[in-house]
Order: C-alpha cells, then structure tokens, then sequence
C-alpha cells in the first residue's frame, strides 16, 4: 500500500473520470489525503473523503488567498467566503479530518516582478502582508493542536520565516506532527526541518531534472537520498506536477507510486520495503490506519 499524502482530489479537475481516477487507486492499493485550501473547498474536501473509503481530508486556509484575491483555475470558489478560523473548526470534527493545512507563508506573488494577473489584488503593504500571513497560519497551528491533528505547511519563497515560525511552534508544541508540504527548497531549509522533527513531503518534483547551476547540495534528489527515511512522506499534490514518466499529464493519486519507485532506488531499497516504510510514516504522522 502506498499513502499519497497530499492531493486535490475533490478539485473539478476530476469532475469527468472519478470513478477511473479511484479504480486506479484501487489498482495500485493508494490512499489518498485530499487537501483544503479556502473555507469552500475545505468544506468540500470534508463531504469528498466522508464518501470514500480510500480518501480523508485536511482543512485548511492558504496564505495566498490571506493576502491576494489570487485563485487557481483548478479552484474557482475559493474566495467565496472569507477565512474564519470559527468555519474551520466546525470542519475538523469530521472523522475523516486528519490534519490542518494547507496553510503557512507565501511571498512568491509579493515581488513587484509578478505580472498583475498572476498575483492578484494584493491586499496591504509587504511587512503587513507577512504579518496577516503568519497570524493566519498560527491560528490555525493552534486548532491542529487543540484537536490533535497534524499540520500541512505550504512555504514558498519564504524560507527563512517559515523555519522561525516552526521553531517558535516546536517550542510551544513539542508533540504536534508537522508536515513541510512539496519540499523543493535548499539544503539548509531541508536540515532544519528535519532537526525541527518535521516530515518532509515529496512529490514528482524530486523526478525532474534539476536546474542549472543548482549545487550539489540543493539538487532535491540528493537531499531526499541522504534525509532520515523515518521523516519521509510521499505525496502528488495531484492534480499539479506529474512525475517522470507521465510529466506532463493530469496528476492523480496512483501517479504516486512513480515517486516512491524513483526514491527507492535513490536508496537501493524495493518498491515494497519503500511502501511499508512511507505508510507507517503516514499512519505516525496522521495518526490514522489507512488500511480500514
């Protein structure tokens, strides 16, 4: 069995093949966590996994939307209701809630580079966006704790706020589970992490060949070859970033095994041992048996 930790399942990208999309779940023996990201789709989510037997659900507010009117194609409504940390917490006594998120820091749109249509209408000046994003994401850190859920963090171009704001959490809340959402950053973010006792969620980036003029260090693959494998998950962020083979298409949950194949010889290990290695990680992390 292999857990795929972080989808968009419920997202209308699959409006048109769901029952294929869940048959190849099904093949392939995936579970899937699929993801929040407004009060809408939160919400969504929830009524999505309560349905299924091979999917759960986290809820969760992204920074972007705390800061910009930005919305994804793939995610229309999600500006419907404003953040209301009141809404989640109604959403997270679901059974099928296994954590908060995705939330945290996104600075990528702040630049004065980003053409207009990309960021959106931004809502402030930059240290009072940083602040709103950072107050967003500690509330809603502080639900995950009262309800004993793990966290799902989304960091972007926000390397070194994102590790001060972990540390400050870790200090406040040594048990909470702590997911680092898609990793693709530097070395040194991925080393503190990991000494946060953070779990570090890989997708199909690892698969893809790394840009020039990276260092040695840095390529995703060699972080992901030398990290501790008790603090790895696997992950699609689905429907976005196809791994190799199938770069390029539509992602989906199954396409996860093509990650864990690509990290398994990273570390000379079989499919199967990588499989059992990332579920008992899944099932630490979320506290959940995804078996049942």
């Amino acid at each position: 069995m292999l857990v795929d930790t972080h989808s968009h399942l419920h997202f209308p990208k699959y409006n048109e093949d769901r029952s294929e999309v869940h048959a190849r779940m099904a093949e392939f023996d995936v579970k899937t966590i699929t993801i929040g990201t407004a009060i809408t789709t939160s919400r969504s989510a929830v009524a999505y996994a309560e349905e299924r037997t091979d999917t759960w659900a986290s809820v969760g507010y992204h920074p972007e939307h705390v800061t910009s009117d930005y919305e994804d194609e793939d995610e229309k409504g999600a500006l419907d209701e404003p953040y209301s940390i009141t809404e989640l917490e109604k959403l997270i006594t679901s059974p099928r809630v296994l954590a908060v998120g995705e939330c945290g820091l996104d600075y990528h749109y702040f630049s004065s580079e980003q053409p207009p249509s990309a960021k959106g209408e931004s809502k402030g000046d930059l240290s009072q966006m940083k602040a709103d994003q950072l107050a967003v994401f500690n509330e809603q850190a502080e639900l995950a704790v009262k309800y004993q859920k793990a966290l799902i963090v989304h960091s972007r171009d926000a390397g070194e706020d994102m590790v001060q704001a972990i540390a400050n959490l870790r200090d406040k809340f040594p048990n909470l589970q702590i997911v680092i959402h898609g990793f693709s950053d530097a070395w040194e973010f991925a080393k503190a992490y990991l000494d946060l006792n953070c779990y570090l969620g890989i997708g199909g980036i690892v698969t893809f060949k790394p840009r020039k003029n990276t260092a040695e260090e840095d390529i995703l693959a060699n972080i992901v070859k030398k990290m501790p494998l008790e603090q790895l998950l696997l992950e699609t962020d689905c429907p976005w970033l196809a791994p190799v083979p199938v770069r390029g298409q539509r992602n989906e949950p199954a396409h996860v095994r093509h990650i864990a194949k690509f990290i398994a010889d990273l570390q000379g290990l079989s499919l199967e041992k990588m499989s059992q290695i990332t579920t008992e990680n899944a099932t630490k992390c979320f506290n959940c048996d995804f078996t049942s």
